[in-house]
């Protein structure tokens, strides 16, 4: 996601949703609904703790104060901070090295991660010979090793 300018309540929600985040220097983050007398819905009473840290999370949840694109990058809610206009390039770059990636590949990294986020580190270490083996018996598995053998970028087919 790239992410630049004001970005509050749902917006933050939205960039919580996301895997990678590139944000513009200008970036002002905020939780807003503690000064209407709400509480966030959308997920970042779950998630900003998982991101920054329990403090960090409760200083801004609790108070409603807003975060700098650089403290958002300090905190690491972001991964990269740009000059402001310059986010969805760098987000799209971004993406474009992951599509280049095997699609069983970087879809088996996300799962994981997210078993281990949801169900906890035992978990998703539990499952992780059993949900490699269709990966190493893929087309994929054998491109990516021809590729790098050959020493030559992989041209992978998702199969």
């Amino acid at each position: 996601m790239a992410c630049q300018g004001v970005c509050y309540t749902c917006g933050v929600e939205m960039l919580l949703a996301c895997d990678v985040r590139v944000a513009s220097r200008d970036l002002r983050l905020g939780q807003l609904e503690v000064k209407r007398g709400i509480f966030s819905i959308g997920g970042s009473t779950v998630r900003l703790h998982q991101e920054i840290g329990w403090g960090n999370a409760m200083k801004f949840l609790l108070t409603g104060e807003e975060m700098s694109g650089p403290e958002a990058y300090r905190l690491g809610l972001v991964q990269e901070l740009v000059e402001p206009g310059q986010q969805f390039d760098r987000a799209w770059a971004i993406a474009e090295k992951i599509a280049k990636a095997a699609p069983l590949g970087v879809q088996a990294s996300l799962a994981s991660a997210r078993k281990a986020r949801i169900y906890g580190d035992k978990a998703a270490m539990k499952t992780l010979l059993e949900e490699i083996k269709p990966l190493m018996l893929s087309k994929d598995s054998e491109e990516g090793l021809r590729a790098f053998i050959e020493r030559r970028e992989p041209n992978f087919t998702g199969e």
